[in-house]
């Protein structure tokens, strides 16, 4: 996991805030991190390592498994600075998702969003591209309140009528579900989203501002711009092919996504010491690792996700990349979970 400082630190001074009102102080947060207050005063950004460590010292010091909940809680559009302020401000809530589709990274790198439609709905997918550890569901859970935020800002009203698909079990709290989303949840899904029905996609939004949106978009822009000048095609590939899970995407599609030529790509690539093939082999055994540990998804259902559409290719390339079947690492993560509870 990279050590570049890619996070602001507002989303931890909101924590900080939050949780001292509980008596939990800022050292107990900060435990295991080069981070102080004064730092926190004085810089803008931390790395993703020292925030998923703050979140794990926020589980542990707040004693409540569904920190995730009240996080995401916290998270409405403004804390989300001008990627909050363009989604609030756009003219629609596709155009809203949009912003966050676009932009999220440059304020949660570790996510991405692909808005699509089917013909009864409009599926706002949302894709981990980090291993976050122990703090995989608690960064699900905010950013499925982070959403539900957004959708319910433009709607004024909660989204009552939408469907939210976590593709992991349900955690042992999932009665608290009910407490902070305003629609049905589903565990052991296919794909990790919000379905609303497609009537609801270009919703007017009524605190649309021209102005504003503007002024935000263009921040957008210039933080975007300034992202990409040492932009790292190997993980941006390997962030493409993640959000287009199962769409078989290839060489010659992923090198036009980056503006570049097949041949140009690959040498960029290569000049990185890695190719195309390996990038995606990567990021297929991580997910395909994630879903069998995290989910009772049939090996089969599984299949299907990846674009396979015979499940004993699917298997045979999991063995590939792993050394083991996937039923031998389900069972494997199982024993592994089990002997955790029972030392804890």
């Amino acid at each position: 996991m990279s050590l570049l400082k890619t996070m602001p630190v507002s989303y931890i001074q909101l924590i900080i805030r939050a949780l001292g009102n509980e008596g939990i102080c800022s050292s107990q947060l900060l435990n295991g991190t080069d981070l102080t207050m004064q730092s926190l005063n004085d810089g803008q950004l931390t790395s993703i390592n020292e925030f998923i460590r703050v979140i794990l010292n926020t589980k542990t010091a707040s004693n409540d498994p569904a920190i995730g909940l009240r996080l995401g809680s916290l998270l409405h559009p403004s804390t989300h600075g001008s990627v909050g302020w363009a989604a609030t401000s756009s003219p629609t809530l596709s155009g809203a998702i949009n912003i966050f589709q676009q932009y999220s990274r440059i304020r949660t790198p570790f996510v991405l969003y692909n808005a699509f439609t089917t013909k009864k709905h409009y599926i706002i997918r949302v894709t981990l591209t980090k291993n976050l550890k122990a703090a995989h569901t608690i960064f699900v859970e905010a950013m499925l309140m982070l959403l539900q935020h957004i959708i319910e800002f433009i709607l004024g009203r909660p989204m009552d009528e939408a469907h939210i698909h976590i593709n992991s079990s349900a955690p042992c709290y999932a009665s608290s579900y009910k407490d902070y989303f305003h629609c049905p949840v589903h565990f052991d899904s296919d794909f990790l989203d919000i379905r609303l029905p497609i009537s609801l996609k270009d919703t007017i939004n009524p605190s649309a501002d021209a102005n504003l949106y503007q002024l935000a978009l263009e921040q957008c822009q210039e933080a975007t711009a300034l992202s990409q000048k040492d932009i790292d095609l190997p993980v941006s590939t390997y962030n493409y092919l993640s959000a287009h899970l199962g769409q078989n995407l290839t060489l010659k599609s992923s090198a036009e996504h980056f503006n570049l030529s097949t041949r140009t790509f690959n040498r960029r690539l290569k000049h990185s010491n890695t190719c195309f093939k390996a990038i995606k082999e990567d990021m297929h055994t991580f997910q395909a690792c994630s879903y069998l540990r995290r989910s009772t998804i049939s090996v089969d259902a599984l299949a299907m996700i990846f674009g396979y559409s015979d499940p004993a290719n699917f298997r045979r390339s999991f063995k590939r990349w792993t050394g083991k079947t996937p039923q031998q690492y389900r069972q494997e993560q199982q024993k592994e979970l089990a002997e955790l509870k029972q030392q804890i």
